[in-house]
């Protein structure tokens, strides 16, 4: 999972928003992401990944007295919000660190490395 601020939707004028890096810069970005991608689908590593759209269209529903309860965001108060997320295969935990990082590096944000769980409650 990758997390950054609302500001990452400015840089690449995400959601309607003016980018405020250059043209020439968001196309270099899109470049690596696309390799790195393809590295990874090359060597069956990739499952799967998404960003996510603009923190503005976030919902967040919770059960409160028992009920479940919807409210809009994003909140002033949020530092970090999720921007995306990727699921991948690979043969170690070590090689699920090199990735994370080269990742991290790519898009200069943080990254959180979770195990999936299947369906008995076990890491995969």
């Amino acid at each position: 999972m990758t997390f950054g601020d609302e500001s990452a939707w400015d840089t690449l004028g995400l959601g309607g928003r003016e980018a405020t890096w250059s043209q020439e810069q968001v196309d270099a970005h899109y470049q690596a992401m696309g390799e790195f991608y393809g590295e990874l689908a090359a060597n069956g590593e990739m499952v799967t990944g998404f960003g996510l759209a603009d923190p503005s269209h976030t919902m967040t529903i919770e059960i409160v007295d028992g009920r479940p309860v919807a409210s809009d965001g994003p909140y002033a108060e949020a530092k970090e919000v999720l921007a995306g997320f990727g699921i991948i295969d690979v043969d170690s935990h070590d090689r699920a660190v090199e990735l994370a990082a080269r990742f991290s590096a790519l898009v200069q944000t943080r990254v959180e490395l979770r195990p999936v769980m299947d369906q008995g409650g076990q890491e995969m």
